[in-house]
């Protein structure tokens, strides 16, 4: 009776396939590891497809759980790096290449860390006055983004902060544009000739670089375009501002809007809309719009206008929306993946009061964290729908 065939005794072409079923990057190697002549050919098997964003979920402990969609919302318990976000940082956003900013202080301390390397970059904790550069202000970020990776020359951030114009005056929303490493974030931008002025009101939900410029989606769905100016020495010289003529911003929807968010998908700008039934109730749907330019009649002259046209289907995308972070993916390239809108729960990007409480009394909800899937029917499902809250973070992506 001949001896029963070994792992390592399979064909490479078999090798191969079961590799194409782990997608993760990670599993492959620790898959690789349990038979010395697969880890051999691990180098030769087929790439696998870009890592899918990972979710940063803070426990209610202190601890944070990193969750892989590609392995099933499995935690890699060991992602090096994981402990820089056990116990205290508040996240506020994530780069391609494992960067995150985070907030050590929960309104100050803000800084952008690598998760994999541990290099650090510090952001700003005060913003300069619109009207007198001498004057500044403390100002807690909310959201950011990056032009480029932090290692290249004409790297600049843009974000979402809140601060107080007056010791007696409400906190408010504005942009806000730094270097990395830069210890003032300046909120002033020039207008663009035969643009129309940059009127106070546009409350900025989300920023994404698209095209060689910051674009903000303001309060109302209208865009405002900013495009840093970088001097000889790479110092931030101006940001230039435009605001694009929109058709049918400020829509009205029949269920309560909870967030918005820019998705750059395929060369073009996408809007996603998410929902739910009231204000205290979890996430319920999705609509995505692309922004389309509207053409002009012959002979017209002007600016072009452009609209919000709603897409009857994602088209084989896979969304993730997070502010300042949310990224497409191609189905084709996940073996059983499905188009889908994936969420985090980011409600508390609205309540300017959460992060200024105390450690016994923040809250950041944890909950509404999930997939949405076009159907038919179209449904929601709630991956963690039994997790407490954070007094530390709202839960965020990790970009690999």
């Amino acid at each position: 009776m001949a001896a029963p065939r070994t792992w390592a005794d399979l064909p490479t072409d078999m090798v191969f396939e079961i590799f194409r079923r782990v997608p993760c990057a990670i599993d492959r190697v620790n898959m690789a590891g349990a038979c010395r002549p697969w880890l051999a050919l691990l180098a030769e098997a087929p790439p696998a497809p870009p890592q899918l964003p990972s979710l940063l979920l803070p426990h209610a402990d202190g601890a944070t759980g990193v969750y892989c969609y590609l392995s099933g919302c499995r935690d890699h318990n060991e992602l090096p790096g994981r402990r820089l976000f056990d116990s205290g940082p508040r996240h506020f956003g994530s780069y391609d290449g494992a960067w995150s900013f985070l907030a050590y202080g929960q309104t100050h301390g803000h800084r952008l860390l690598n998760i994999r390397t541990g290099e650090s970059h510090a952001a700003p904790d005060v913003l300069e006055d619109d009207d007198d550069e001498q004057t500044h202000h403390g100002m807690v970020i909310l959201a950011a983004t990056l032009s480029f990776p932090p290692d290249n020359k004409d790297c600049v951030a843009a974000g979402i902060v809140a601060y107080q114009p007056d010791v007696d005056a409400p906190r408010q929303r504005h942009f806000a544009f730094w270097r990395p490493g830069g210890e003032v974030a300046s909120c002033h931008v020039y207008v663009a000739p035969n643009a129309p002025p940059v009127e106070p009101g546009l409350e900025p939900e989300d920023v994404v670089f698209h095209r060689d410029s910051f674009h903000f989606l303001t309060q109302g769905e209208r865009i405002l375009e900013c495009t840093p100016v970088l001097g000889v020495d790479r110092d931030l010289l101006a940001v230039v501002a435009d605001l694009p003529r929109f058709q049918n911003g400020g829509r009205s929807y029949a269920e309560f809007v909870r967030a918005r968010y820019l998705v750059e998908s395929r060369g073009d700008l996408l809007m996603v809309v998410r929902f739910a039934p009231d204000p205290h109730a979890p996430t319920s749907s999705f609509k995505v719009f692309q922004m389309l330019e509207q053409q002009k009649p012959d002979g017209a002259k002007g600016k072009a206008s452009w609209c919000w046209s709603e897409l009857d289907t994602l088209g084989g995308r896979m969304l993730f929306v997070g502010r300042g972070c949310s990224r497409s993916y191609e189905v084709d390239q996940y073996l059983g993946f499905k188009d889908g809108v994936y969420f985090l729960d980011d409600g508390c990007f609205y309540d300017d009061e959460m992060m200024f409480l105390g450690d016994n009394e923040r809250q950041y909800p944890c909950s509404d964290i999930g997939k949405w899937s076009e159907g038919p029917p179209p449904h929601v499902n709630r991956y963690f729908p039994e997790q407490g809250p954070s007094q530390d973070s709202p839960p965020a992506w990790l970009l690999h």
